[in-house]
């Protein structure tokens, strides 16, 4: 199957970020599922955290968009929060600024650079959207983490 990508307009961006930017609990709660799976092994691939994050709180990943963002009428941000494809978003960025805190704080080591794609870091998510034709766009969020995988210092 192949996926069109599609521009959305900065408008549409604002308002994205805004919905999935998540809460200092959220990140703390991501932090602590990090901490829990790196206590268990010796290292995980970072696509691996992103995965066990989003799938504990019922965030995962291939969840079609299925209202439209450009109608700022159609629904609250309240609700749009709860849409499981901006919920995904959410719990990525929640990963991900837990990473970032882990790191900053010398709390977590990344090995060296993989040739394993799974621990490379691509700092975007591609969001599906609903309809006949499959189509997408992506959601950058920021900073790229290193590479490799994470372990406990």
């Amino acid at each position: 199957m192949t996926v069109q990508f599609i521009e959305i307009t900065e408008d549409v961006a604002d308002r994205l970020q805004v919905l999935t930017t998540p809460t200092a609990c959220q990140v703390g709660d991501a932090r602590m599922i990090i901490v829990d799976l790196l206590g268990s092994g010796p290292s995980w691939p970072l696509a691996v955290l992103v995965d066990q994050v989003c799938t504990a709180y019922e965030a995962p990943d291939g969840e079609r968009l299925m209202v439209d963002l450009r109608d700022r009428d159609g629904m609250a941000g309240d609700d749009l929060r709860d849409e499981p494809a901006l919920r995904h978003v959410t719990w990525v960025r929640a990963t991900r600024l837990a990473l970032r805190d882990l790191t900053d704080s010398r709390e977590v080591v990344w090995s060296l650079h993989s040739d394993d794609p799974d621990e490379v870091d691509h700092p975007e998510v591609e969001v599906l959207m609903s309809g006949a034709e499959p189509r997408a766009f992506r959601v950058y969020l920021g900073e790229p983490l290193p590479d490799g995988s994470v372990s406990l210092r």
